[in-house]
């Protein structure tokens, strides 16, 4: 096999740098706020002048904020990141045999057929790149492997904007460099535990017994440290996407009159449950406004909701968002959430 991963850089900042070109070489925080203050809540991405500051993801918006006080501090916009997402993704598509969206902002590619060998990878690796960011203006970060676990840890070493490749006759020595935090999937705690125990790199789970190993973190985990590191690990690239259950429109000009705004939403509402296998628990009717800011307003139902209770909801949301904010709409859209599948879903009405 040959697999490429693809993790795009600093993703939700880089999308705020490319839409406000002034932030760019500027420290750049983009934060999930809760609502309880002004700076309560969490940093989900930095660029990476914030990350030399000492900024992490998950780290409290108070402590970055005494960290970097002077740091440019954004709210998280997912429609907008999920959007650009979604574009790269089907730019991926067009190169991989099989593909794997493994998040917002990752995907694997098994590309076995499309090339003879790894510098061919190398070389479409690099075309990739350059038609993201032609494209999109996006930089992302390329781990060439046999299998998904060596591409993701290459792919990790070579941020930002790199191509990291592990050839075949490379395993090996590449083996002996992997140290057990980096290994994916084996997240703080579990690696710590394999620390104390003296397990520092892959290569000591050779020589652990395997019963310890199985006690220390589990019959599954273990299995996995032992296919990874004898090289018999080779779990395909599984198709796979990241599915939004959702619909935006352009308006034809921009307003804040609800009624001419809503048959747009109504619209969204149509496509959007085409799309969806189920039915849909949560609504939330999003508007993009005239200075491109996101404004969203949702509800969650016991039971799932048919179409034409959404368009009833969906009003009722869309007058409530219009009314809390003067600006005018350019987009609007609906967000489908917490499907239920399967037979017998009149119950849930």
């Amino acid at each position: 096999m040959i697999i490429l991963f693809v993790d795009f850089d600093y993703f939700f900042a880089q999308v705020e740098e490319v839409l406000n070109p002034q932030y760019k070489g500027k420290p750049l925080i983009v934060c999930v706020y809760s609502g309880r203050d002004k700076t309560s809540g969490a940093v989900a991405t930095a660029n990476y002048e914030a990350r030399r500051l000492g900024i992490k993801a998950g780290m409290p918006i108070k402590r970055a904020l005494e960290i970097a006080p002077n740091a440019i501090y954004l709210p998280m916009r997912k429609e907008v990141y999920a959007e650009v997402s979604d574009r790269i993704m089907k730019i991926l598509r067009n190169y991989a045999e099989k593909m794997e969206v493994a998040s917002i902002d990752e995907a694997y590619l098994d590309i076995t057929s499309k090339v003879s060998n790894f510098d061919e990878a190398y070389s479409l690796a690099k075309e990739i790149k350059e038609e993201i960011l032609s494209k999109e203006k996006i930089t992302v970060t390329i781990g060439i492997a046999p299998n998904k676990v060596l591409a993701k840890i290459i792919a990790d070493r070579s941020k930002p904007n790199g191509i990291g490749i592990v050839k075949p006759e490379e395993i090996k020595e590449f083996m002996k460099t992997i140290k057990i935090d980096e290994v994916p999937g084996i997240g703080e705690v579990l690696s710590k535990k394999l620390e104390e125990e003296g397990i520092k790199t892959l290569v000591d789970v050779i020589n652990f017994p395997f019963s310890k190993l199985e006690e220390l973190i589990g019959r599954a985990k273990a299995n996995y440290l032992v296919k990874l590191v004898t090289n018999q690990y080779n779990e395909p690239v599984i198709e796979r996407e990241r599915k939004p259950h959702g619909r935006y429109l352009t308006l034809p000009y921009n307003t804040r009159d609800v009624e001419v705004v809503f048959p747009h939403l109504k619209r969204a509402i149509d496509e959007a449950y085409d799309k969806v296998k189920g039915i849909p628990m949560r609504i939330t009717v999003v508007a993009i406004l005239e200075d491109l800011e996101i404004k969203s307003k949702g509800k969650k139902f016991k039971h799932g909701i048919s179409k034409e209770r959404a368009y009833l909801e969906a009003y009722k949301l869309l007058k409530e968002l219009i009314s809390e904010d003067r600006r005018k709409v350019r987009r609007i859209g609906v967000r489908l959430d917490d499907i239920i599948t399967g037979k017998g879903l009149d119950s849930f009405f």
